[in-house]
């Protein structure tokens, strides 16, 4: 793996909170910095989000991960732990604040996976980052109602390009048709890219003989191609396989 560097570190979650935890995951030739938002029981030391950061990281994107406060210290997830929806952004906002600071100038994504896809999509529409090139909601979670009563209506106010990848099979949280019918909507903001037969966690079924970090490669791969199709680095078509399919459109 190119990576170049860990760091951790901590900053301040809220104007007036505690301070949270962070990990910067730099490869030695970044072309972009993502800041990347949790799932609601995946903290940032958990091997989910370890396993992403050091897939994108292989696809040359830096991620800076960080927790919230209710994460901080989290032994096991239970719903109501979850930090109210305003620590949840003011912790968003620090983290990219935090992250900008350490960027060296390399061009700023966000990121978010499940719960945090929710909690960065709608701090799009709060706050004129307009130094943020673009967002990638990972296993966006239309099902899920722990924060947001209407999961997708504050996607059609988002103005940065949005990139969704999905699992296929993923129906206990995400439905795909209600997704598609929003980013029909929203038009070439949005671009959709689908892992068959994959879940939430990205796993693939036992008779597929792939894992995990197969899975996880092909995210890495497919976000890396948005991310350099937004810089104008790369004008290839994005990456499919027999397994995976762009949905919709790519701006």
């Amino acid at each position: 793996m190119p990576v170049a560097k860990i760091t951790e570190s901590r900053m301040s979650a809220t104007p007036n909170g505690p301070e949270v935890a962070t990990i910067l995951v730099e490869p030695n030739d970044p072309v972009a910095l993502m800041v990347l938002g949790h799932g609601a029981g995946t903290p940032i030391y958990s091997p989910t989000m370890a396993k992403m950061s050091e897939a994108l990281a292989d696809h040359r994107i830096a991620t800076f991960r960080y927790n919230y406060p209710y994460s901080e210290s989290m032994i096991t997830f239970h719903p109501e732990l979850i930090d109210p929806l305003d620590v949840l952004l003011d912790t968003t906002s620090s983290a990219k604040n935090a992250a900008k600071d350490l960027s060296h100038d390399l061009p700023l994504f966000l990121g978010g996976r499940s719960m945090s896809s929710q909690v960065v999509s709608l701090a799009m529409t709060r706050e004129d980052w307009r130094d943020v090139r673009g967002i990638a909601l990972y296993v966006y979670p239309t099902r899920w109602r722990n924060l947001l009563e209407n999961t997708v209506n504050h996607l059609q106010r988002v103005q940065a390009p949005m990139l969704f990848v999905q699992g296929g099979c993923d129906e206990e949280f995400a439905d795909l048709k209600e997704l598609q019918s929003i980013l029909d909507e929203i038009g070439s903001r949005a671009s959709l890219y689908i892992v068959e037969g994959a879940d939430h966690f990205y796993n693939l079924p036992k008779e597929s003989g792939k894992g995990q970090l197969n899975t996880l490669s092909e995210v890495a791969s497919v976000t890396s191609e948005w991310i350099q199709g937004k810089l104008g680095v790369s004008h290839a078509p994005y990456m499919t396989s027999a397994d995976s399919k762009i949905v919709l459109r790519r701006r």
